[in-house]
């Protein structure tokens, strides 16, 4: 017997956050649990910045009182306004389910019901809650561990979501680097010939000025990315979580700015990869813990990072002068992220059809490693 029921109250929560140890996840070597106080935040209205402009619902599937399945259907407005030309779309998340299609089916059922009640004509997902979380399922690259924000699930859960009824709607891309693998020889002189201009800087971002450095971050961002399929800016509120949340991760030698004349015109953030220090924690960061990740971000640092924002300004991009501005940033990171110990990094992600930018990022030295899928039904 299967049943899904919606989560209310924190009893039903915490069973709905722990689904993943219910179904086994825990016993695969490369699954890192994600942090659950960063989940809790995400659905408790009173902390929630997706809740400022948006609406979820949860489910918890049970089979035979056992839980064995997990899923989110959410609507965000934000969305709504910058793609007007597609309105009515719904996205579903936390996606976590047995490898039972009947579990599936259920799942989906429910969140296709909600979204139907909302008006709503098309089901997308899985954004955790959007993109600028945890985004799609895992397809390739599952002998790689995942990297801090991003997804690792089983094999079967692509043929499970297809077989529920869910296509293919786009891929995106991982890209893996190595710091023994140079950019070619063209794009390093482009690289070198920018650099050398009386007008460019390349700065590390001062991380006493990070709230500064954050609203750049959202400036470049919000302009370099605005036409990406799925886009959402980054809002105010979110900045703060970036400059609070991330504020004590953060090495600068992996966070670079790029001016010309002065003005903020390119930007990369990365950050060193915290899932090699907390995999241990089964989601949890209690007191004992934070210690725990203190000290080890002091001696026993990540020897990966996710390059996880690179972008340009618009009239920087399709400039002749200044579009290498993305190769003196990803340059500057492979120098002193090599000097500062680091051994390889994950950029993540790229959509697959954005032919231009992935070119690029094989020409700086990117190997495609992992690739995660996003899904999408029309709803009757």
């Amino acid at each position: 017997m299967i049943e899904v029921k919606p989560v209310r109250g924190k009893k039903e929560l915490e069973v709905f956050l722990h689904v993943p140890w219910d179904v086994g996840m825990h016993k695969e070597a490369n699954w890192v649990p994600p942090l659950l106080d960063d989940y809790r935040k995400q659905l408790d209205p009173k902390k929630s910045i997706f809740l400022e402009h948006g609406e979820i619902e949860i489910w918890t599937a049970f089979k035979d009182g056992k839980p064995v399945g997990r899923i989110s259907a959410q609507i965000d407005h934000d969305y709504d306004k910058r793609w007007a030309d597609e309105p009515k779309t719904c996205f579903f998340g936390f996606f976590e389910c047995a490898d039972d299609v009947e579990v599936a089916r259920a799942l989906f059922a429910k969140a296709e019901e909600w979204a139907k009640s909302k008006g709503r004509v098309r089901l997308r997902g899985p954004f955790t809650p959007d993109t600028k979380g945890e985004v799609g399922v895992l397809v390739s690259g599952f002998e790689k561990p995942s990297m801090i924000g991003t997804m690792w699930n089983r094999p079967f859960l692509d043929k499970l979501i297809q077989d529920a009824g869910y296509p293919k709607v786009k891929d995106l891309i991982g890209w893996w680097y190595d710091r023994t693998q140079p950019m070619d020889e063209t794009t390093k002189k482009l690289a070198d010939k920018t650099r050398a201009l009386p007008n460019v800087k390349i700065r590390k971002m001062d991380i006493k000025e990070f709230r500064r450095e954050a609203n750049i971050i959202q400036e470049v961002y919000n302009e370099a990315w605005k036409d990406n399929w799925n886009f959402t800016p980054f809002t105010n509120k979110e900045l703060e979580v970036i400059a609070n949340d991330y504020k004590m991760f953060i090495d600068t030698n992996l966070t670079f700015v790029a001016e010309v004349d002065g003005k903020p015109a390119a930007m990369c953030f990365a950050i060193p990869d915290i899932n090699e220090l907390i995999k241990d924690f089964s989601g949890e960061l209690g007191p004992i813990n934070i210690a725990k990740l203190l000290w080890r971000l002091k001696f026993n640092r990540p020897k990966n990072i996710r390059l996880i924002m690179l972008g340009v300004k618009d009239e920087f991009r399709a400039s002749r002068k200044y579009g290498a501005l993305v190769a003196c940033l990803y340059e500057d990171i492979a120098v002193h992220g090599k000097a500062a110990g680091y051994i390889s990094s994950e950029l993540s992600w790229t959509l697959e059809d954005n032919v231009g930018i992935n070119r690029g990022i094989e020409r700086m030295g990117g190997k495609e490693y992992k690739r995660w899928r996003v899904y999408e039904k029309q709803l009757s």
